[in-house]
């Protein structure tokens, strides 16, 4: 903190906070950590357990979504506006993650009490439609037309993982100041030694990491083994969890024990990254994609889709580490080449972990103050510090960080 400055109280504002591995909340949750190691005060207000710092919201249930959100491990939260003006009310800063009902009311309220909001785009319409089968472009432009009235043209500045999902924003009408943030590489995703990897039986491995949803397209990648001259030598370690998984265990059956599929959480994944030949990122759609920076961090070789919807195409090194999104027969000849050639991987993982560092945790979280600090001043909120207020009833908020 430069001297001079005083601790921010900033509001999290995101649906889920517990048990998930979904990339806004991981996100969320790491900067959250740092804000409070350097002596600002967080209040997240979300579903799920108690604990110190955070204000609980009860959950909420999607009739026809229900099913495919527990399965994504992803509660939605009810706006209590009581609860959230009562919150509101100590702080500087308002932070909202998800464009869904509790990111919508939090916007309103905050506007209402005078409070500089800032959002965050982790969410394309594309994730909400292709998990539930509509490929539809005018229902696409509809959910973007809701997402920026409620949310993102409401918000004083909206934060862009990439410049992808900043242009993507733009394309669909936004017309807010933006700024763009990497999610960040946390300095703990790095090389570690051999002794602490993972036993993958000696063979080829082929790690991949994401949500088991339709557009992560892990299906494509299990196919594309299956077609390899190189099958036999290769071990696919899958890791995520979704509403898809079972499906993809049944697709994956043919490969036997070549085939594992785990479930881990973010800390976990350092030893597999570090033991993997090669990451294989097929997703069609994402804003930026945490687990292809994490593997980079470690020094893993990264495979990714080219997809017109996806901001990851951003890190691969050269054209050999990309392939045409949903192109079965490139894939597999991607993969084949790379297998017969290991001294590009050998290459690849020292340029992949040199890439790696542009994107440092710490740069982004400076730029993510720089942000709070400067809607605060537009909206003249650097207000003397509030005397603590009892939080509301069925919540629990105790000042964070101190």
């Amino acid at each position: 903190m430069s001297p001079g400055e005083r601790p921010l109280r900033i509001a999290m504002v995101l649906d889920s906070w517990d048990d998930t591995a979904n990339g806004g909340v991981v996100s969320t949750r790491r900067f959250t950590g740092l804000l409070r190691e350097a002596g600002h005060e967080v209040t997240v207000l979300a579903t799920g357990r108690p604990e110190p710092g955070k204000v609980v919201l009860r959950q909420f249930r999607v009739p026809l979504a229900d099913g495919i959100m527990r399965k994504m491990r992803f509660p939605f939260a009810w706006p209590d506006r009581r609860i959230l003006a009562e919150a509101f009310s100590r702080q500087d800063v308002v932070h909202v993650q998800f464009p869904f009902w509790l990111g919508i009311r939090a916007v309103k309220l905050a506007r209402q009490a005078g409070l500089p909001v800032v959002s965050t785009f982790h969410v394309q319409a594309e994730h909400l439609l292709h998990n539930v089968g509509i490929r539809n472009q005018a229902m696409v432009d509809l959910v973007y037309r809701l997402f920026l009235r409620t949310v993102y043209d409401r918000s004083d500045r909206v934060v862009c993982p990439s410049a992808f999902a900043e242009q993507e924003l733009r394309r669909h009408g936004l017309r807010a100041p933006t700024t763009v943030i990497s999610n960040g590489l946390p300095p703990q995703y790095r090389p570690i030694p051999r002794s602490e990897w993972p036993d993958l039986g000696g063979k080829f491995a082929i790690l991949s990491v994401g949500r088991l949803a339709r557009e992560k397209r892990h299906d494509l990648l299990v196919e594309a083994i299956r077609r390899s001259r190189h099958e036999a030598r290769i071990q696919l370690v899958v890791i995520g969890d979704g509403p898809l998984r079972r499906q993809l265990e049944d697709q994956a059956r043919p490969l036997g024990n070549a085939a594992r599929f785990r479930y881990l959480q973010p800390h976990e994944l350092i030893p597999y990254y570090n033991a993997a030949d090669l990451c294989v990122h097929a997703a069609e759609v994402e804003v930026e994609c945490m687990s292809v920076l994490e593997a980079m961090g470690c020094g893993a070789p990264c495979l990714i889709a080219r997809s017109p919807l996806s901001a990851t195409s951003q890190f691969a090194i050269s054209d050999r580490f990309l392939f045409e999104s949903g192109a079965r027969e490139e894939l597999t000849a991607k993969i084949d080449w790379l297998i017969e050639h290991p001294e590009e991987l050998g290459e690849a993982r020292l340029r992949y972990r040199k890439a790696a560092e542009a994107y440092r945790i710490e740069a982004s979280l400076e730029k993510l103050l720089g942000v709070y600090r400067e809607v605060a001043r537009g909206r003249g909120a650097t207000r003397p510090a509030a005397a603590p207020a009892a939080p509301a009833a069925g919540s629990t908020a105790t000042p964070a960080g101190r």
